[in-house]
């Protein structure tokens, strides 16, 4: 009792109120379910609306932990599916730097600086979605651009806590199956939030408090995955990729709208 009275007067004291905690909460449970059914989502959902109440640093630091525990559970569920994707290797060496790059953005950047950078990339985005939809990359093309793709994404991830557009067009471009698709993503996402957390670590980034948040940040994820998971199993290749693309369509516009909202 006395740990969790202890708890909730952290989370007071930053001048949160329960009824946006309950909104926040919803959102984390939202993203675990639609993390658990495609791989990714997490962080697209819930960090617009946390940094509606905490801002986009500390809403990005606070969801460092809990989608890396996500992402570990996920990768290994799927773990039969690791030579299925000849380009993760790459990936992952290039996203390392650009993981430690993003870092640095997120702790020396001011917040409308970092929420400028998020809603424009979220703009180029949209408009490479609508102008070539079923876009395919050839296996030369993808090789030659993927180290580019790891770094961005990176960089991307840890500077404003979201890199799904980028990561979740080029898997799709690979036109894996379902499985194979979550266990990329999933491992990939695992390895820059394990750089990103050591990084903000090594720089007095993380403290006790914010520790504190990304494990309760944590519980109402870890209560919809096993949902999202079973779904996942269940759904065909068609289905999947229709929801897939409505979920990146509908983190976009949320994140767009919450960047540009404050002007």
């Amino acid at each position: 009792m006395t740990t969790k009275i202890h708890i909730y007067t952290k989370l007071i004291s930053m001048g949160i109120e329960y009824s946006d905690i309950v909104i926040m909460v919803i959102a984390l449970a939202i993203g675990g379910f639609v993390k658990g059914v495609t791989g990714l989502g997490l962080p697209a959902i819930a960090i617009p609306v946390m940094a509606g109440f905490l801002g986009v640093e500390h809403a990005v630091i606070v969801m460092v932990i809990p989608p890396a525990i996500l992402n570990a559970w996920l990768a290994w569920t799927h773990r039969d599916q690791a030579l299925e994707v000849k380009e993760l290797p790459k990936l992952l060496i290039w996203g390392c730097l650009g993981a430690l790059v993003g870092t640095w953005i997120l702790v020396t950047a001011k917040d409308l600086i970092l929420s400028n950078f998020l809603a424009l990339w979220i703009l180029v985005y949209l408009v490479i979605r609508f102008v070539r939809p079923d876009l395919k990359l050839s296996q030369g093309t993808r090789q030659k651009i993927s180290p580019g793709i790891g770094l961005l994404a990176g960089t991307l991830q840890t500077s404003t806590g979201i890199s799904l557009p980028i990561v979740a067009t080029y898997f799709h471009s690979l036109v894996l199956e379902p499985k194979a698709y979550i266990f990329a993503i999933s491992a990939l996402f695992f390895v820059l939030g394990t750089v990103h957390f050591g990084a903000l670590v090594a720089l007095n980034a993380y403290t006790p408090v914010l520790l504190i948040q990304s494990t309760l940040a944590l519980i109402p994820a870890l209560a919809t995955i096993p949902l999202g998971i079973h779904v996942s199993k269940r759904i065909n290749k068609r289905f999947f990729d229709k929801l897939l693309t409505g979920v990146l369509l509908l983190s976009a516009i949320k994140i767009l709208y919450e960047a540009w909202g404050t002007y």
